[in-house]
């Protein structure tokens, strides 16, 4: 069994408000995609756990939280695959009005870079679901906060055989504060 994901800690200080960290993907035809998390030259596998980041609270510095962001820099670094689109596809995204992710792909399509920005208090929302609406409906907030679950598959080409792929599902747990 694999070690605990680390936990990402975004920082709230003036100067100081965002992490990078370093994943390696190895993606597969048929094999469950590898997800490692690099740091110091030295790789963690991930793959079926939880990857935590944490939105750190700083009352002195509250102005700054709208600015805190965590960079998540994926690398693939096969040589028969590159990423494809936006490299991800959101999957089981409940409450998604409160993302804010934008995703980006390197020109040589090796690097996605996931930047997840400070998300409000998450709330999942009463009387709504998945179903197409023909009118506007009212919904309501529950009544207790939950950290926000970000759902997503990678989504990759291998150039060996002109086939697209997605991975199994990693999943990122953001928490705006303790």
């Amino acid at each position: 069994m694999s070690e605990q994901a680390p936990e990402i800690q975004v920082p709230c200080e003036p100067g100081n408000v965002s992490v990078q960290e370093q994943l390696e993907l190895i993606p597969s035809v048929n094999e469950p995609w590898q997800t490692y998390v690099v740091v110091n030259g030295s790789k963690q596998n991930i793959n079926g756990q939880d990857y935590p980041i944490l939105f750190t609270n700083n009352p002195a510095h509250a102005d700054l939280q709208p600015t805190q962001h965590a960079e998540l820099v994926v690398t693939i670094s096969d040589n028969d695959w590159e990423f494809f689109g936006n490299g991800v596809e959101y999957i089981k995204n409940y409450s998604n009005c409160n993302y804010n992710v934008d995703s980006s792909i390197s020109a040589d399509k090796k690097q996605l870079t996931l930047k997840v920005h400070q998300v409000d208090t998450t709330f999942c929302y009463g009387k709504a679901d998945d179903s197409p609406l023909d009118q506007v409906i009212e919904v309501a907030p529950s009544s207790t906060a939950e950290p926000l679950s970000i759902g997503f598959r990678f989504t990759a080409k291998n150039t060996a055989n002109g086939k697209y792929y997605m991975s199994q599902d990693p999943r990122v747990i953001v928490s705006p504060s303790r």
